[in-house]
């Protein structure tokens, strides 16, 4: 926690020092585009591909960087874009939806299990996706616009050390107090494939019904599961002892 506090102050030195007005005023090509079109938080970028199923927007970016070593990388990041702001002093956060998924090199399909992917937010808070599910972090704060209505932050996305090589996929959306929340969108984490390889990726997960679903049917239907089986022991127990009748 230290070290990547001061990673991050160090960091933000260098953008002063390198004329950060500037800097933040550049726009990434790799980034997630955030603005709001009545009320609702609005996602784009000049590298978004589309969930033919759902609609939804895909973004992509390489686990493994020079600054965050072989398992991570913060890329890519949201910004406001063009003449688009926001209201200013809006506190941007996101909510994680479903399980992380996985490509082999034939098919989607959960994670193996044991697997983490990690979301490190604006107060390095962990959210956990794996294949049963997200756990939030304590946290989940993207950033905070500036006094103009501007944002430019940063995520780190981290993978399980040994982790397969191959593709991962986790949901997401963006959501504030000042706006209704985006539409859910996915993050596609390449693991050491090559490009052409990580392409094939994208494009079976562009055409195939996503896994996991981000709707909260799933999670509707896990649950009506588990009281399923919790019902189903205490009948079981019930019938069992003798003591108990009625």
């Amino acid at each position: 926690m230290k070290t990547r506090t001061m990673l991050r102050g160090l960091g933000a030195g260098l953008l002063v020092a390198s004329a950060a007005a500037s800097a933040w005023a550049a726009d990434h090509a790799g980034d997630v585009a955030v603005f709001a079109r009545e009320g609702q938080l609005k996602l784009g970028g000049q590298r978004v591909e589309i969930q033919a199923s759902t609609g939804f927007n895909i973004y992509r970016a390489d686990l493994g960087d020079l600054f965050h070593g072989p398992w991570a990388t913060s890329n890519p990041g949201f910004q406001t874009q063009g003449s688009e702001r926001l209201k200013p002093g809006v506190e941007i956060g996101f909510q994680g939806l479903g399980a992380l998924g996985f490509w082999d090199g034939a098919g989607w399909s959960l994670a193996p299990d044991g697997t983490q992917l990690k979301v490190s937010d604006y107060l390095e808070a962990d959210s956990i996706w794996s294949s049963v599910g997200v756990i939030p972090g304590a946290s989940q704060l993207l950033g905070e616009t500036s006094a103009s209505g501007k944002l430019h932050e940063h995520l780190v996305f981290s993978i399980t050390e040994g982790a397969a090589v191959g593709a991962y996929q986790i949901t997401l959306r963006l959501n504030s107090a000042d706006y209704l929340s985006s539409d859910p969108f996915y993050m596609i984490l390449n693991r050491g494939l090559d490009e052409a390889a990580f392409l094939r990726a994208r494009e079976a997960f562009i055409q195939a019904s996503p896994v996991p679903e981000p709707a909260s049917a799933g999670v509707w239907l896990l649950g009506l599961l588990l009281l399923w089986g919790v019902l189903r022991r205490h009948s079981a127990g019930r019938r069992a002892d003798p003591s108990i009748r009625g």
